[in-house]
């Protein structure tokens, strides 16, 4: 058996062991994050940066 048929076996074999779908739920993500303390409804926003850049004082 050359290694191009090793190969195609392989992928033929291995292609009947698809993994199943997860079956989280789409909210799950938003609880981790709300049990780690953020609020996700008033999120912190960076400061709002200057237009011009101020001379530097010597």
């Amino acid at each position: 058996m050359g290694r191009q048929a090793r190969l195609k076996k392989n992928r033929q074999d291995s292609s009947g062991q698809s993994q199943p779908p997860d079956t989280t739920e789409p909210t799950q993500f938003v609880k981790q994050i709300q049990q780690q303390g953020y609020n996700l409804k008033q999120a912190q926003r960076s400061p709002e940066l200057p237009d011009d850049r101020p001379e530097p004082q010597v």
